[in-house]
């Protein structure tokens, strides 16, 4: 599934993939162009190789553009030349646009459009002449059949990828709720331990004149369960901590670029922009500016997974300033029942800072403040 996940996966900018990808079909297209026996002018044709190839660039981060270019730049082509000229076969790059359009627009329709935009684009050149030949039946069965062959490829691969990824939150989470509950009964145990090094304490206290041989006994008890506490402490912390602390550091607001990443490719569009200079800033304000963003873009993708989100991370000389900001959450929807803004609240509180959500024309809005350094 991670292979899913991975191209599900929308980057801040295109990837070695992307550009790829881009290269070879442009080779190819330019191939095309180059060895075309038309009446042309070469420097259009090459011209057109590039235009149907470069917006594929950007066929993650902005599908919908990447397709709608390639449309228009076929459409120009078609226009402007007098009859039927042999140029470069637009084809293979549709099909990868609608993919790509499939997979990461999140509204179904939104996403069928744009694959009847690509068969509708398509269709219109064959009485145009673009094709050189007579329509016949079988070219258009053909030529519906890969479309819509790559559309539902895009589609099936975002399904999958979003399975994955619930299935992985659903695991952590249930991971995360049974070292709670462990966690838990070794208080219990330790709180018990406690009272009881108290009790023996105060024995001992009360007998080390008169009875000083059993005062000596108190103490010696007090100092085994001293030490069974030391121990249970010890699992305490063995459970709540992560599998591997050396390898996995706690999280900053430097990593909310990775944090988009994954929210992205749940399906979520956000854009992220960060302001102001970002200088020393305390671990524990850090790592609780991170786990607010990321408590507001869990609520996003739980309520308004079409919608689009955006994170803006303000660093001023004395605070750092976070705004999640959904468009399509409804106002009596604040996530989790509530539980989710309480968590960030006292994250916040717990630093010396603030959280304040509320509804915002058709969406909602978290603002948060939190000091550079701890109080």
């Amino acid at each position: 599934m991670d292979a899913l996940t991975g191209l599900a996966r929308v980057p801040h900018r295109p990837t070695r993939v992307d550009v790829g990808i881009t290269v070879l079909l442009f080779g190819w297209a330019l191939i095309e162009a180059l060895a075309a026996n038309s009446s042309g002018e070469r420097w259009e044709r090459v011209a057109f190789a590039f235009g149907v190839t470069a917006p594929l660039l950007y066929r993650r981060r902005a599908p919908l553009l990447a397709l709608a270019l390639l449309i228009a730049v076929l459409g120009v082509r078609v226009w402007a030349i007098e009859g039927w000229e042999d140029s470069t076969f637009p084809f293979p790059s549709l099909l990868v646009a609608t993919f790509s359009a499939a997979l990461h627009v999140a509204p179904l329709t939104v996403a069928v459009l744009a694959g009847l935009a690509t068969l509708g684009a398509m269709l219109s050149l064959y009485p145009l002449g673009y094709y050189g030949s007579p329509v016949s039946v079988g070219q258009l069965l053909i030529l519906g059949f890969f479309v819509a062959g790559a559309w539902t490829c895009g589609r099936l691969v975002r399904q999958r990828a979003n399975q994955a990824l619930r299935a992985r939150s659903q695991a952590e989470e249930a991971a995360a709720r049974e070292r709670a509950r462990i966690a838990r009964e070794l208080h219990d145990v330790v709180a018990h331990s406690l009272s009881i090094i108290a009790v023996q304490a105060g024995a001992a206290e009360e007998l080390v004149l008169l009875q000083p041989q059993t005062a000596r006994e108190h103490i010696a008890a007090a100092r085994r369960t001293a030490r069974e506490a030391l121990t249970e402490m010890r699992h305490v912390l063995d459970v709540l901590r992560d599998e591997a602390p050396t390898l996995a550091p706690q999280p900053t607001l430097d990593r909310l670029p990775d944090l988009v990443d994954e929210v992205s490719a749940a399906g979520v569009r956000v854009e992220l922009t960060t302001t102001g200079t970002r200088g020393t800033v305390s671990a524990g304000v850090d790592l609780a500016g991170y786990r607010i963003v990321q408590e507001a873009l869990t609520n996003a993708r739980r309520h308004a997974s079409a919608a689009r989100t955006s994170v803006a991370v303000d660093y001023q000389p004395g605070w750092i300033d976070l705004e999640i900001r959904n468009d399509g959450v409804r106002p009596d929807r604040t996530g989790d029942n509530g539980q989710g803004l309480v968590g960030m609240r006292e994250r916040a509180r717990l630093y010396g800072g603030t959280v304040h959500a509320a509804p915002d024309g058709d969406g909602f809005v978290v603002r948060a403040r939190l000091p550079r350094e701890q109080p």
